[in-house]
């Protein structure tokens, strides 16, 4: 082992060390260190900002909150590169089940013959998710209609609306993680939600 692998080894361990006693400085020097290479990693694998951006905050999010547990045997950089890794590749697998599941639930829908029927169960999900959307604090609703009804990405929000990308994205997770709540009940109204009307 060379004398500078041993120090870069020497000062990861120190980082952790000082990490798991909730040193905020020890966190950002982490964060500051690995954010970007991190992210472009994830980038390439699914050319996808936003996810890339989301996949690696959460892997920060949960180092910061399982710190004081934090088990590390190899180099920091590898025990970073292999979380970001697998969250890739649930992600991805993710997608998957949602493009295979639209498949199979736009087959149904195509082979029903009652088209009355079908405009009367898409009226119902319209009004379930707006009723929902309306319980939503104004500023949450805001946010997410922007990101799902126009489009527009976590920095186009960020910069109308004068917020943070971060504020914009925690906004957009609490909007989710409540329509989660009041539409448990209604799986296939969820799956529209995510992949076909918004």
């Amino acid at each position: 082992m060379t004398m500078h692998k041993s120090h870069v080894i020497g000062e990861e361990k120190a980082l952790l060390h000082a990490l798991r006693k909730s040193d905020t400085s020890a966190f950002q020097r982490i964060y500051n260190q690995y954010y970007s290479l991190l992210y472009i990693h994830a980038y390439n694998k699914l050319r996808d900002r936003d996810a890339a951006k989301d996949i690696v905050h959460d892997l920060f999010a949960n180092l910061w909150q399982r710190r004081e547990s934090l088990t590390v045997t190899g180099k920091l950089s590898s025990y970073l590169y292999a979380s970001v890794r697998n969250r890739i590749l649930d992600y991805i697998s993710k997608e998957r089940s949602k493009a295979s599941y639209l498949a199979s639930l736009t087959h149904r829908i195509e082979s029903q013959p009652d088209e009355a029927d079908y405009h009367v169960r898409e009226k119902m999900l319209e009004e379930q998710i707006e009723t929902v959307l309306l319980q939503l604090p104004p500023r949450i609703r805001e946010i997410f209609e922007l990101s799902r009804k126009q489009y527009l990405s976590h920095k186009e929000i960020s910069q109308k609306l004068n917020l943070s990308e971060q504020s914009v994205r925690s906004y957009i997770k609490d909007a989710l993680r409540a329509l989660r709540m009041k539409l448990s009940m209604y799986p296939w109204i969820l799956f529209v939600l995510y992949c076909k009307l918004f």
